[in-house]
């Protein structure tokens, strides 16, 4: 496509503009999938995501030293959401205190800094890592440059990732998956309890 621009002195600049790709909805990860690869360095309160390749400082672990610990459960959030934001962000505290219960531990991957979230929102008992350039969400299929969410989405004008959660067992297969791809879903503590309490051998040992 050839476009024509003047100027304030009256000159014809002629332009080539190649027409836009179609755009590719995404392809989020669903229960019985693999999940990717990621490790986290830091420390607390200043976690970093990176994935397979990327090269990080300081102390280091990986998807599968915390899948081996315990059943993992993954989510993000961006605190860009506006309305949707601080109810998603307080569903996931309240979901901690059910996933100590059931001994499973909670990630969340942010396109915000935790320092910088520990000042908007406060503290928080969980591990939160900075997904610097949305490496990991883009593995999980919850962001794509290509299927911006706030195309799709009102009052939403920031990149941001699509609100998801994973349930990862130890054969690093995703046993249950949440995605709010319209922003009106919210998540089942109990359903995410349940799928725990079967990954999980202590709770299955006869005494």
């Amino acid at each position: 496509m050839t476009l024509e621009f003047q100027n304030e002195l009256g000159d014809i600049r002629t332009v080539n503009a190649q027409q836009r790709s179609k755009t590719v909805p995404t392809n989020p990860l669903k229960t019985g999938d693999l999940a990717p690869f990621f490790s986290l360095s830091g420390a607390p309160n200043d976690w970093r995501a990176s994935v397979f390749g990327q090269k990080l400082s300081g102390g280091e672990t990986s998807l599968l030293d915390l899948v081996n610990e315990r059943p993992l459960v993954v989510s993000f959030y961006c605190p860009c959401w506006g309305r949707y934001a601080r109810p998603y962000l307080e569903s996931l505290i309240r979901l901690n205190q059910s996933l100590l219960a059931v001994d499973a531990e909670l990630v969340v991957f942010s396109n915000e800094s935790p320092s910088i979230l520990a000042r908007q929102v406060g503290s928080l008992d969980f591990r939160v890592a900075y997904d610097a350039e949305s490496s990991v969400a883009q593995r999980f299929g919850v962001y794509s440059e290509d299927y911006p969410v706030w195309e799709r989405v009102s009052g939403i004008s920031e990149e941001a990732f699509t609100p998801a959660l994973y349930v990862i067992g130890q054969d690093r297969r995703i046993a249950y998956h949440f995605l709010d791809e319209n922003f009106d879903r919210t998540l089942d503590s109990e359903a995410i309890s349940s799928v725990i309490d079967n990954l999980n051998p202590v709770h299955h040992a006869t005494y």
